[in-house]
């Protein structure tokens, strides 16, 4: 990496906004926290997911999500997905698993990596499937899923675990139709329980242009957040 390069990271590390959010839940939820706080594979002094992390507060109004100009690539896109007539719904993923397969093999490398073979493996997705009732989906006019997000609560954070989308319909918006309704969901649920509060989707740092251009059209922003587990 180049020294500017290394400069202009430090420098924008150095401003971040520094967040507590309070992790709390199942077991699942707890190794989730562990897989947080535990030391970056490449940078020992740090936590893994400290500095970047790509979070937004939650909104009270799903309409106020969608406000403002560096939102118009999200309202666009959703608006392109919705006339195509694609529907978003909650579904059971070990209902769905040739779908998900498909999902998984209609690209080989995402964000410059080639897909992992568990995600190409059908008994490996039925065991991934195992621990999880429900996940997001949007289907196609056809009533064909062609993207899926999981997307767990843990206390004061949603976090967008495993977000996938069908190749051939990426250029129809069905990634920000999904996205944006989950956050839909959260606000929904954040009105009746309380929580959560933060929308979260991995980190900034390390994510490749296209990916970060994505996550701030959603509304996602670097922080450095200070992960608490409360039991």
């Amino acid at each position: 990496m180049k020294v500017g390069h290394w400069l202009a990271l430090v420098t924008e590390m150095l401003s971040l906004t520094e967040v507590t959010i309070r992790m709390s839940g199942s077991e699942a939820s707890k190794r989730m926290f562990e897989f947080f706080t535990q030391p970056h594979p490449r940078y020992k002094l740090i936590q893994n997911k400290r500095w970047g992390a790509g979070l937004f507060p939650l909104p009270d109004r799903f309409e106020d999500y969608l406000k403002g100009k560096d939102k118009q690539t999200l309202r666009t896109n959703r608006r392109r997905s919705l006339s195509l007539e694609h529907r978003f719904d909650t579904i059971e993923p070990s209902h769905y698993l040739n779908d998900i397969l498909a999902i998984n093999e209609s690209l080989q490398i995402r964000q410059g990596q080639p897909m992992d073979a568990d995600y190409l493996n059908l008994e490996q997705l039925e065991m991934w499937t195992k621990d999880k009732p429900e996940i997001y989906g949007v289907f196609d006019r056809h009533g064909v899923l062609k993207a899926y997000a999981h997307a767990p609560v843990c206390g004061e954070v949603f976090i967008l675990s495993r977000l996938l989308g069908h190749a051939d319909e990426l250029e129809n918006g069905i990634m920000y139709l999904l996205i944006s309704e989950v956050v839909r969901e959260m606000i929904e649920r954040k009105y009746r329980d309380g929580m959560p509060l933060w929308a979260m989707y991995d980190t900034f740092f390390g994510a490749s242009p296209g990916l970060r251009f994505f996550k701030e059209r959603l509304g996602f922003r670097p922080y450095k957040a200070r992960w608490v587990w409360k039991p």
